[in-house]
This record gives C-alpha cells, structure tokens and sequence, in this order.
C-alpha cells in the first residue's frame, strides 16, 4: 500500500516530533488559520500544524482536521524522498524515472471509505479555510488536478488553485502557459466537456512527483518519486476510464466545462499580491470520496508552504536542462527571497567565460516564470542570499555582465509585467577563468576551522542559544 499523509504525519511525531504542532480548540477556517501559521512564522518557525476542531462552512465542527504547512520546511521535503537539503533536487532528479502505476479493487482503496454522490454531495461539509482579506472567498489550494489527455491518454497532475462557488460548484484556475491549459484547448476543441479528479492530502513525495515539469503520464513520474508503482482505483463517476489515487485524503470527481466560465479571484498569490480578477472555467462536483479519517491538507499561499513545494522540481528541472550545455553546472537554487519562481541562482565550476552567459539564457527559457539570474563560482553559497549578494557586489560589472532580454513570456501574477510579457535577465558574478590579477578571497585555514567546535569554547546554556 503506497504510504499516505496519515503515514507521514506519524513519522514525524515519532521521529521529528519537533516538526508537528496541534491545535485543539475550536477554529474557524476564515482567516483564523492563516493568522495562526502567520505568528508561528514570525518566531522563524515552519511545524506542520494540525487544526483538531475546525468549523466547516455549514457552521458546525467539521469530521476532518485541517493540516497546513507541511511543505513549509526544505528538511521535510528532503526527508520526504529519502535526501539531504543540499542534494534534494539531485537526488530528485536520480528518481524521476516512470514507474507504471497498478489498478487496485475499490474494496482496498483507502479514499473509499466514505462515498457521497447526486444529492448528498456537500463541498461545505469540508473545513475549506479562505486565507486573505480580499480573497473572493474560501479556496482549495492544495489540489492536485488529474486531467487526461484526450489523444494519448496522459494524466496530467497539477496543483492549481480552485474557488469554491458553492456546495456542488467550483471555478478552476489554470495558467495559458500549463500543460493544464494544453489538454483544455484539446477538449474544447472537441467542444466536450472534462472530467478531472481533484486530490487534496497525500504523502509530500507523492506531491513532489505530480509537480514534475517533465511533460509525459505523470503518475508514472510519481511513482518513480515514491519509489513503488502508484495505487490507481475505478473512480464514481467514470470508473475505468478515469482512475483515482487509492490512497488520497480526498477525492472530488468532477466535470469542468469547455465553456461555460464565471469570475474568479482576486486571490492571494506566491507573489505575495492578489491575483487579478477573471474569468475561468465552471465545474460541477459529481462525487466526493474520502478516508473515514480522512485529513484536510491546506497550503498557504504566498508562504513557504507554497513556495518550496515546487522549488526543488524547477531546481531539478533548470539543473538538467543547464548541464547539457553548460557540464560544469553544479547546483541551482530558487530562494523564497524571490518567491522561489521569479528568481534563480546557479553554480557552476566554468571552462570558459561565455559559459555564464550562456547557462543564463537557458535558464530564462526553460521556465516562464524565471525572471531574474544570478550565477556565482563554485565557492559561493547558492543557498545564502547574503553570499550571492556579495558575488554581485564584488564579481560584476553591469556594462559587460549583465543581459537584458525584453518581451519574453513571463508569469501573470508578476505586478510589474505587461500581463504575460516581461523583461528577463541575468548577471554573471562569476571570476574570469584565468584567475590571475583577481583579488584572492579572505579565508582560515582549513586545518584550524576542522578542529575548532563552538561546544569546546561555550559553556551548554550559552551554547543554547546559537
């Protein structure tokens, strides 16, 4: 049985007890529960939290607690698949590898423990939490939406953020540059409309797998992550024909029209702006299956529950598509500081002096949203915006160093862009490959650093404190 979110919860109780944090008294989902993780947050803490008694939009005590932040820490996400912070988008990149999925009997399916169909559907049932003050109301946001390509049968998996319109009715948000968007234009230019499976909680690796940018049957992808074939099971609705993850929290069986819309958003977004207000697609609730005790996973947009989910994916992604021009690429890194999407820093150890240059470019274009680059010699911190920041200060001149690159494709949510447009750059902070008549680096000797330990100098309640 593919380990789930309960699994992983346990695990950290058990292993990493410092990383959970429960909340027993009665909550409510509107903003209450955002301005909990806000003030976790202001003491530099990242637990997972877990909401015990949250009120549902009908009013009362919903049946299920609500669990927010769990892709907040870079340490869980690297413990989730088995790695270590530094080498998380490495070793991701080492598991990305299909692993078909197997078809189980509903009888073993976890997510079938409680099945609502027609008129007992109730989306308010469900302690949906709205997060913003100008939100347009409450919002899944830990969704991830299983589409299925109406010409090869690929499932795309992607976490897109979903209005609740009402207790069957839903207005899903998608991106014109997605593979979401690639399949919709499919059915509708079928004029049919699409059934998609809408998933919310699972194990993190689970989620790390369905946010792959490779652009292939993501279930496979998932299942490489996870490291065993992923369980699928005959959904509600249209049973073979389009399955279900067995051991989801929840599944919503739905139908997303190829033309009916409504207004959606302004809503909250990695930005830390509200997205702009627009029309999307409307979408009616056909079932809605779950565990008996099933969890309600929330992400919190524009923290680093939402940012670092997708970080270590772009990072393996950007990692791959540099290395087959640029072979002495050695890390790259998309920092929270620059919402983990509009920012990207990369290391390499250069051959030539057009490498930067050329590793910058490549970066620019493998991802809409990469807007800004920044790459430094293998002896500068990727993972430390202070010591990028100094190879700008000391190993750039702007006259020759920077490139400047307008009207690409860029992301929406960017304030300060012309809708999709932007201008996108890049510095080269890197010293000339022939290192002679360049300042040489302050540094102590190796010898002296490996055998000085803070606890041989400070006493214990002192050393406490560092």
């Amino acid at each position: 049985m593919n380990q789930g979110l309960r699994a992983y919860i346990e695990h950290l109780e058990r292993d990493m007890p410092s990383h959970i944090l429960r909340v027993k008294k009665e909550i409510s989902p509107e903003f209450e529960i955002p301005a909990i993780l806000q003030q976790v947050e202001s003491r530099k803490k990242q637990p997972v939290i877990i909401f015990e008694k949250v009120r549902n939009l009908n009013g009362s005590i919903s049946k299920l607690p609500v669990v927010i932040n769990l892709f907040g820490s870079r340490e869980r996400l690297a413990d989730a698949i088995g790695s270590t912070v530094e080498r998380l988008p490495l070793d991701y990149i080492e598991k990305e590898k299909p692993v078909p999925p197997v078809v189980i009997d509903k009888s073993k399916a976890m997510v079938k423990g409680v099945i609502q169909k027609g008129d007992d559907v109730d989306l308010y049932e469900l302690p949906i939490v709205t997060h913003h003050e100008m939100d347009l109301g409450p919002y899944f946001t830990s969704p991830s939406v299983w589409i299925k390509d109406p010409e090869t049968g690929w499932v795309n998996c992607a976490i897109i953020r979903i209005y609740v319109a009402g207790p069957k009715s839903l207005v899903v948000n998608f991106n014109a540059a997605r593979h979401t968007n690639y399949v919709f234009q499919k059915y509708k230019a079928l004029k049919r409309n699409i059934p998609i499976i809408i998933m919310i909680g699972h194990h993190p690796a689970f989620y790390m797998g369905a946010q792959t940018k490779i652009f292939t049957d993501e279930p496979q992808i998932i299942g490489g992550i996870i490291g065993e074939p992923v369980e699928l099971t005959p959904s509600e609705t249209w049973g073979k024909d389009m399955l279900v993850p067995a051991q989801a929290e929840i599944v919503i069986e739905a139908e997303m029209s190829y033309e009916q819309v409504d207004i959606e958003a302004p809503f909250g977004e990695y930005t830390q702006y509200y997205g702009g207000q627009r029309l999307n697609p409307v979408t009616s609730v056909k079932a809605i299956t779950r565990r008996k005790d099933a969890f309600y996973l929330d992400i919190m947009p524009g923290h680093a529950d939402h940012l670092l989910l997708d970080a270590p994916m772009i990072e393996a992604y950007l990692y791959n598509r540099i290395r087959a021009v640029v072979p002495g690429v050695l890390g790259v890194h998309v920092p929270v500081s620059g919402t983990a999407r509009l920012h990207a820093y990369i290391q390499i150890r250069k051959s030539n002096d057009g490498e930067p240059k050329t590793a910058i470019a490549t970066a620019l274009s493998s991802d809409y949203r990469i807007k800004h680059v920044v790459v430094v010699d293998d002896d500068v911190n990727i993972f430390d915006d202070e010591h990028v920041l100094w190879a700008i200060a000391t190993r750039s001149q702007w006259d020759k160093d920077l490139v400047v690159i307008p009207g690409m494709m860029g992301t929406r949510l960017d304030p300060s862009g012309n809708d999709i447009l932007t201008t996108k750059g890049g510095i080269d902070a890197t010293k000339p490959v022939d290192p002679r008549g360049f300042a040489k680096r302050l540094c102590i000797p190796e010898s002296v650093m490996s055998r000085i330990r803070l606890e041989d100098f400070l006493e214990p309640d002192v050393l406490k404190q560092f």
